[in-house]
C-alpha cells in the first residue's frame, strides 16, 4: 500500500509541476471584466499605418506613417481633441516622409524622428534617417535637434525618464541591434549606454509610468514573447514573466492610470507558419508579475497601429491587416 501511495504521490507531483510549466504560457485569471472599446472619429477618409502617436496636455497627436500597405508615406501631423472627438491638422513634419519612426513626450514637447524612408527600400543606408525633431504644440512649430548617433533607426523603442530620452534596438535594413542610447535635451547630445542583454530585435514595445519602464516583444527572424524591466538609474535590466502567447511584433503598448497594456501586433514564426495579426489587449500586473487577457478590439486584427493615453483613457487605432490599411480609432478605460 505504501508503495502505491508513494507512486501516486510522485504522479501527483509530476502533474502539478507540469501544470505549472503549462500555466507559464497562459494568462492568469483576470479579476477584471473584458474591456469595452468605444469607437471614435478618424481624421480623414484615408487610413494609415506605421505612424507615431503621442499625447500632450490633454490632446492626442498622430503623425507620419503611410496610406498603403507598402507605399504612400506621409509627413502630416494631426491633433485629436477628446472632448469634441474631432481632429485638427497641424504643421507638417519638416523631415522626409517616413514610417516606423519614434516619438516621445517630455516637458510638454514631442520629440520625433528616425524611422524608415520607403523610397529607398531595404539594404540601403540612406533609407534609415537619423534626424531628430522637437514639436511644440503651443506654437505649432518643429525644431531640428542633434542627429541620432546610431545606425539602427527602423522600428526602435523610445521612452523618457528624468528629463532624458532613451532610444534603442531596431533594424538597419540588414540586421537587428541591442543598442540603447540616451538623449539629453538640455545639452542636445546623445550618449551610448550598455546594450540590452536579451536578443537583438526590432518592432518591440516599451511603456512607462515615469517610475517603472517595461519592455518586450518584437521580431528577430521570429516573433518574441519576453518581458523586461529597465532601471535607467543603474542602466540595468531584469527579465520578468513573458507574455502568455508565442510572441508578437509591431504591437502597441501604453500606460493608463499606472496600469500597463500591450495590444495588437503580428505573430510570425517563419515562412511556413503564415503568421497572423492580433486584436487582443493584455494587461501586465507588476505586483504579481502576471498577465491578464482583457478582451479584443472589435473587428480589430492589426499591426503597426498607434496608441496614446489622455486623462485616464487609452486610445488605439489605425494600422493594417493582411489586406488593407485601417481607418478606425477606439478608446477604452481599464
Amino acid at each position: 500500500m505504501k508503495h502505491i501511495q508513494l507512486y501516486l504521490c510522485k504522479i501527483f507531483i509530476g502533474l502539478f509541476v507540469l501544470s505549472l510549466l503549462i500555466g507559464c504560457d497562459n494568462a492568469a485569471v483576470s479579476p477584471y471584466s473584458a474591456i469595452i472599446f468605444q469607437p471614435k472619429h478618424t481624421m480623414s477618409l484615408t487610413g494609415r499605418s506605421s505612424a507615431v502617436g503621442f499625447a500632450i496636455d490633454g490632446k492626442g497627436y498622430v503623425a507620419l506613417g503611410r496610406t498603403g500597405l507598402r507605399s504612400g508615406a506621409l509627413k502630416d501631423c494631426w491633433e485629436y481633441n477628446p472632448d469634441s472627438d474631432k481632429w485638427t491638422q497641424k504643421a507638417n513634419f519638416p523631415g522626409v516622409a517616413r514610417v516606423k519612426a519614434t516619438a516621445v513626450v517630455l516637458n510638454g514637447l514631442a520629440f520625433v524622428g528616425l524611422g524608415f524612408d520607403v523610397n529607398y527600400g531595404y539594404y540601403n543606408e540612406k533609407g534609415h534617417p537619423k534626424d531628430f525633431w522637437c514639436f511644440d504644440p503651443k506654437v505649432n512649430t518643429w525644431t531640428q535637434k542633434a542627429d541620432f548617433q546610431g545606425k539602427f533607426t527602423d522600428a526602435c523603442i523610445s521612452f523618457t525618464y528624468k528629463n532624458n530620452i532613451y532610444v534603442g534596438l531596431g533594424f538597419d535594413g540588414t540586421s537587428w541591434t541591442s543598442e540603447l542610447w540616451k538623449y539629453n535635451p538640455a545639452q542636445n547630445t546623445w550618449s551610448k549606454l550598455e546594450n540590452f542583454p536579451g536578443d537583438a530585435r526590432g518592432g518591440a514595445v516599451c511603456c512607462t509610468n515615469g517610475e517603472h519602464v517595461y519592455f518586450g516583444t518584437g521580431y528577430a527572424t521570429i516573433s518574441i514573447d519576453d518581458w523586461w524591466e529597465y532601471f535607467p538609474d543603474t542602466d540595468r535590466w531584469k527579465q520578468l514573466n513573458g507574455m502568455p502567447d508565442k510572441g508578437r511584433e509591431n504591437a502597441v503598448s501604453l500606460c493608463v492610470n499606472d496600469r500597463f497594456f500591450v495590444s495588437t501586433g503580428r505573430y510570425f514564426h517563419g515562412m511556413l507558419t503564415g503568421g497572423n495579426v492580433k486584436s487582443d489587449i493584455l494587461e501586465y500586473n507588476p505586483g504579481l508579475n502576471v498577465w491578464y487577457e482583457r478582451g479584443n478590439i472589435p473587428d480589430g486584427n492589426r499591426e503597426n497601429a498607434v496608441s496614446f493615453t489622455i486623462n485616464g483613457k487609452g486610445y488605439i487605432g489605425f494600422g493594417e491587416n493582411d489586406s488593407a490599411v485601417l481607418n478606425d480609432f477606439w478608446s477604452f478605460e481599464p
